[in-house]
């Protein structure tokens, strides 16, 4: 049985690398047959600890867009409705705020400041709680952290509906919305750490991208199931479904941790929690750390301008329902899931041929979201009120961020494996600087 003789491993090592070469040197061939059943059952596990991380993303990235179609309903007159440089193109109507068929127990007349610093808690929460679940993610604890990110999650979802109807207290719903990004803050980090030891090298690009896709199929779902249930169900209902999600994901999660086979290459190793312990000297010195960095920097600025911003300044200059057009979004980022599985085969089947092509791939896709989305971006600008290039342009924008998850995520892997939640944790830091 998988698990059950101890063996040791170091920093470098993973227990998919050589495990073949090393039992065949310790059994004879009568237990070939239970041998392989041990190796399905990694393989097995590797794939439901993926899927799980996967569904996790989906899900932190649904409750982040899911609380911004909210405010469209609860507030008077939202972000979205409130005066912008460019007014609203002729014969547009914007059906939000109070305007909005979507019933509610409540509106709430928040000023746009209060609005701004209520969205804004979000990234400022992740700021705060990146870093030192990077570090504690790389010293073993990968799975409890990310386990409690998603149900702390998941107790504010059904907390903020008190908060919004029965307190009416701005104070508490931008606290809840900071502790939202306080658990959303080192998932990256103990994804990235997980991967580094049960993903098999050969197969890192193919099964790293499809684990951190979740944050754009989390945008397709998101956008989906707020756009059919707000205005179907209940706006209170909706956040009390999510919850439930939530729960049942880390219900599911804990009970992986104690059943599923997983070797954690740390377990020899103290629980040390010193940043200075670990080679950072060399390694913030290098120019592969500073250029991915600079590239998360830019990348963080267009993946929150795209989720965040990019949904308000298309309401506000073509109108509509903001919330019932989040089906009609879905859309492009269901192809942007689809687009990001694409690269993330495309990349696999090349980078096996040798380093220098796999460098070449990893820079290519940031180039591609770099240089393409904000090309199309200054689309969206430039197609003023015309509604069928402007939408195209939009859903371009989204298409090119998948990519992203095939570029600088799986090389943070490449760089630097035996620290990876660390150092995703650094790149995070600048990909939500941008909107603190």
């Amino acid at each position: 049985m998988f698990g059950a003789r101890p063996q040791q491993y170091n920093n470098n090592r993973h227990y998919n690398d050589n495990d073949d070469n090393d039992d065949n040197n310790n059994n004879n061939v009568s237990v070939v047959g239970s041998y392989d059943l041990s190796q399905r059952r990694k393989r097995c596990a590797t794939h439901c600890w993926l899927g799980m991380v996967f569904l996790a993303y989906s899900f932190l990235l649904a409750v982040r867009l899911h609380f911004t179609y909210a405010m469209m309903v609860m507030m008077n007159v939202p972000l979205v409705a409130a005066t912008v440089d460019r007014p609203l193109c002729p014969d547009a109507v914007l059906d939000v705020g109070a305007n909005s068929t979507v019933p509610v127990a409540r509106r709430l007349d928040w000023t746009i400041r209060q609005q701004t610093a209520t969205m804004g808690a979000y990234f400022f929460g992740t700021l705060v709680s990146t870093f030192p679940g990077g570090v504690y993610s790389s010293r073993g604890y990968e799975r409890s952290i990310m386990m409690w990110c998603v149900a702390v999650t998941a107790a504010t979802m059904a907390l903020v509906p008190v908060a919004f109807v029965q307190y009416e207290s701005w104070l508490a719903v931008t606290f809840l919305r900071f502790l939202q990004g306080c658990a959303f803050g080192p998932t990256g980090s103990c994804g990235g750490t997980l991967a580094g030891k049960i993903v098999p090298k050969t197969n890192r690009t193919l099964y790293t991208t499809f684990m951190f896709s979740g944050t754009v199929f989390g945008g397709f779902f998101g956008h989906l199931y707020s756009g059919i249930v707000i205005p179907n169900v209940s706006l209170d209902g909706s956040f009390v479904t999510l919850s439930v999600i939530g729960f049942a994901w880390a219900a599911v999660w804990g009970t992986m941790i104690h059943l599923t086979p997983y070797v954690n290459d740390f377990s020899d190793s103290p629980k040390s929690v010193s940043f200075i312990s670990t080679a950072w000297t060399v390694i913030m010195r290098s120019m592969p750390f500073i250029s991915l960095l600079n590239a998360s920097f830019g990348l963080g600025f267009l993946y929150s301008f795209i989720t965040t911003g990019l949904p308000i300044y298309g309401a506000n200059v073509l109108g509509g329902d903001a919330v019932k057009t989040g089906i009609q979004v879905s859309v492009s980022w269901m192809i942007g899931w689809i687009t990001s599985l694409f690269a993330g085969i495309s990349a696999s089947s090349l980078t096996n041929v040798n380093t220098n092509t796999k460098i070449k791939m990893r820079k290519l896709y940031v180039g591609i979201v770099l240089i393409g989305s904000p090309i199309m971006l200054l689309g969206v600008m430039t197609a003023e009120c015309n509604e069928s290039w402007a939408r195209t342009f939009i859903r371009m924008t989204v298409i090119l961020l998948g990519f992203e998850r095939s570029s600088i995520r799986i090389n943070s892997l490449d760089l630097c494996p035996g620290y990876v939640g660390s150092l995703i944790a650094m790149c995070d830091i600048f990909y939500s600087m941008v909107f603190t």
